[in-house]
């Protein structure tokens, strides 16, 4: 899934995808500054975890 980021307007955040509420500090890094739910957390923690994957994968040994 792609992320699209729209301001918002009237102001200087950003959504992503439409939800959450976001400041730019970067042109490739946002800040959340609205509330986050156990949904959020959980997503952020599946992202961490297939990009570490990626990185180093796990291999089993017996």
């Amino acid at each position: 899934m792609k992320d699209v980021w729209e301001p918002v307007p009237g102001t200087r955040f950003y959504t992503r995808n439409g939800l959450g509420l976001y400041e730019r500090l970067t042109d490739h890094l946002f800040l959340r500054v609205d509330d986050v739910d156990e949904n959020d957390v959980r997503e952020m923690g599946d992202r961490f975890a297939e990009a570490f994957e990626t990185r180093a994968p796990v291999r089993l040994v017996a």
